[in-house]
Parts: structure tokens; C-alpha cells; sequence
């Protein structure tokens, strides 16, 4: 899924480097910043969390 979604990521910012406008270039730019959160949020599903007591 997150590869996936990384092709979702680069394709999307293609859009945005050829949009004309500024109202499709900031809905390009939402787009791609929901689509890199959820990219995060699925890889930090899979790391090891690191227990730290001081």
C-alpha cells in the first residue's frame, strides 16, 4: 500500500510543477500533503518503538 501511495505522491507533484493557477496549485498541494501524512503514518506503524526510562 505505502508504495502505492508513493506513486500517488510523486504523481501528484508533477501536477503541481505543471498547474496553472493558484487555486489548483494549492488543491494540488493539499492532496499531496494528505496523501506524504498518511505515507508517515503507515511507516511508523511497522518501526520499533524504542522504550526510554529515565
Amino acid at each position: 500500500m505505502t508504495k502505492k501511495l508513493t506513486y500517488r505522491y510523486a504523481f501528484t507533484l508533477l501536477k503541481m510543477k505543471n498547474a496553472e493557477g493558484r487555486n489548483e496549485y494549492m488543491d494540488l498541494a493539499k492532496e499531496a500533503n494528505l496523501i506524504w501524512h498518511q505515507i508517515v503514518s503507515q511507516k511508523s506503524k511497522y518501526t520499533p518503538r524504542i522504550n526510554c526510562r529515565a
